[in-house]
């Protein structure tokens, strides 16, 4: 199946020398061999196009030489160029392999790199092999040319033709993610075969392929009329050191180990549909590098990450000028030159655990900013944009390393039953407007003062932009402050972000039904003092709050368009509900006595993550 372009020179008398026996070459022969010696004549394959991640180059080149037994050459054995691996055996034959290349895999359609090897004879003759390495990206481009202009040789063309032509995404609610389907027949495949075998028309919507052998995936141009799943023969029995997939359709990952190793990224989904990733385990340990683990971007659309884990940015290195090695679990990539992004993913039943605070050197508090949330969702280019995400029942727990367990800059997005376990930080609702926050648990274990402590700044919501919804949100023993407040509808620096990067004031959240127990930063925060322009037209109503420390609720912004009702406390010990004394009984109930409450049950490893939900 694999497509190179292949340009050989077959000039008589090739030679780094001329070809010619005059003795002014004597420079360019073996000192083994006689000045008098006729040097070699070299030719075959020495000028080579290949598209990057299309497979091996495998040629030959030919020698002729008048003098006895000289007709051979100087075998290289894996030897590396600038950017492959190089052999050659005595008989002229030679493969020329290109490893997993950062620089190569951000090739642009129309852009190439070029590379060499030098080859000689057993006389000493030389002669130059040149590559040059084309983008991945330029692969489809010349298959649907190739399509267009050999419309009448189908045969000849089998191995380039789509396996399905892409259509819309369709809808999905997730409901087979836990135990896909196998409607079709089962196949058998390493990774360096996958792609041969989905091109080969010998695989169909509802099929599956077990993959065995450690390796990298990348699937381009692939597309089904149902899900395809391609999985390792037991969950965790095969690593891959990455996967991509790429303008493809109804493709499912499942039960493969990824990273630690030293890539960017560990898998990239880009302009495909209806994709999933089930059950993997994303691996960070120890790894000094930036690194994320999964980056979709482009029109991307119906994308379900489900019951995979994302575990250890345990490792923080600072550089010379600053700079430390950054990157998410997840991110949704905003593309500047075609302005889109991923839409309608599902993320569930995954586990996020531990990223650790970044702490300067010298200091004794963790930085607020540093690129390592859990989930980053665009960025101020992308918050119009309306993805239509939904984010439930995933469990984050010591994800530590941001202001922001979660930066959403994007529209339209809902955030239910997840919990949020010892988390530095706050679901953040940093740009956009019309995101949901309802039924999640954030829970924090006590008293903090020390970096080290488990609990050291645990937030709950943060929100800017308008039309936002605060709905039956559970909070208990969270220690956060100022950014990490338990839920802080914050004044904001300016009254429309405009496709800026500025904090956009609230208008039009509504904030009810939420219970805060315990909190010992305070609770429920209408405006603070980090910016001037206050929330408008805000709606807080039927919320518990009770606690022996801060403000239990504080009406900042106590601004005419707030909207108070039915809201109740219970304060003890320096605890106040109301600190600036602005709402009266209607507004805020202030209880004499304890109230029962029962909190949500939080989910546990055992509810999400690769092993949950197995058929017994």
């Amino acid at each position: 199946m694999y497509k190179k372009i292949l340009l050989f020179s077959a000039m008589a008398g090739l030679t780094a020398c001329g070809g010619s026996s005059d003795s002014s070459n004597d420079a360019n022969v073996n000192d083994d061999v006689l000045s008098s010696s006729t040097a070699a004549v070299i030719s075959g394959a020495t000028e080579v196009e290949l598209y990057y991640k299309n497979g091996d180059v495998n040629e030959s080149l030919t020698i002729i030489d008048p003098d006895d037994g000289e007709e051979a050459f100087v075998v290289q054995s894996s030897i590396a160029t600038a950017y492959g691996i190089f052999s050659l055996d005595s008989n002229g034959e030679w493969t020329y392999e290109v490893p997993e290349n950062e620089t190569l895999g951000d090739l642009n359609e129309d852009e190439s790199v070029s590379d060499s090897v030098t080859v000689t004879s057993i006389d000493g003759t030389e002669a130059t092999i040149r590559f040059t390495i084309l983008s991945a990206d330029a692969l489809s481009e010349d298959n649907d040319n190739d399509n267009d202009n050999d419309s009448d040789n189908d045969e000849d063309n089998s191995d380039d033709a789509l396996t399905y032509t892409c259509s819309d995404a369709f809808d999905d609610d997730g409901s087979d993610d836990a135990n896909p389907v196998v409607t079709g027949a089962t196949h058998n495949s390493t990774t360096d075969d996958l792609n041969e075998l989905l091109n080969s028309g010998d695989v169909q919507g509802g099929d599956e392929i077990i993959v065995s052998g450690d390796g990298e995936i990348s699937i381009k141009d692939t597309c089904f009329d149902a899900q395809v799943l391609i999985r390792a023969e037991s969950i965790g029995s095969t690593t891959l050191e990455t996967a991509a997939i790429s303008n493809s359709q109804n493709i499912t990952i499942q039960g493969f180990v990824l990273g630690p190793n030293d890539a960017s990224t560990l898998l990239k989904i880009v302009n495909s549909k209806n994709i999933k990733v089930l059950r993997n385990t994303f691996d960070h340990k120890d790894i000094t590098d930036g690194q994320t683990s999964v980056v979709l971007t482009e029109s991307s659309e119906e994308i379900s990450i489900a019951y995979n884990e994302f575990l250890d940015k345990n490792i923080v290195v600072e550089d010379e000028d600053g700079q430390i090695n950054s990157g998410s679990y997840i991110k949704f990539q905003y593309d500047d030159d075609t302005e889109t992004m991923a839409t309608n993913a599902h993320i569930h039943h995954n586990y996020f655990k531990n990223i650790v605070p970044y702490v300067k050197a010298g200091n004794t508090t963790p930085e607020g900013d540093s690129d390592r949330e859990a989930i980053v969702f665009g960025d101020s280019g992308s918050q119009d944009v309306e993805t239509n995400h939904l984010i439930e029942y995933n469990l984050f727990e010591d994800t530590d390393g941001e202001n922001e367990i979660m930066t959403v800059k994007t529209s339209n997005n809902t955030f239910s039953n997840n919990t949020f376990l010892n988390s530095m930080g706050s679901l953040s609702f940093r740009l956009g407007h019309a995101n949901k926050a309802e039924n999640n648990y954030f829970y924090g274990t006590g008293d903090s003062t020390l970096v080290t402590d488990a609990n050291y700044e645990t937030g709950g919501i943060r929100v800017y932009g308008a039309n936002h919804t605060v709905n039956n949100n559970y909070m208990e023993n969270l220690s956060g402050s100022s950014w990490r407040s338990p839920i802080l509808i914050d004044s904001g620096d300016v009254s429309d972000s405009s496709n800026g990067n500025s904090h956009e004031a609230p208008t039009n959240v509504t904030v009810v039904n939420n219970t805060l127990v315990n909190n010992l930063g305070g609770g429920i925060f209408i405006g603070r003092d980090n910016y001037s322009i206050v929330p408008k037209n805000i709606t807080i109503s039927d919320n518990l709050v009770t606690g022996n420390e801060g403000s239990l609720f504080n009406n900042y912004a106590n601004d005419e368009s707030n909207t108070w009702s039915g809201n109740q406390s219970y304060a003890t010990g320096s605890a106040v509900d109301n600190e600036d004394g602005t709402l009266g009984a209607s507004e805020l109930e202030v209880l004499s006595s304890e109230p029962a409450t029962t909190p949500p049950s939080p989910l546990t490893r055992q509810d999400v993550g690769p092993t949950a939900d197995l058929p017994s």
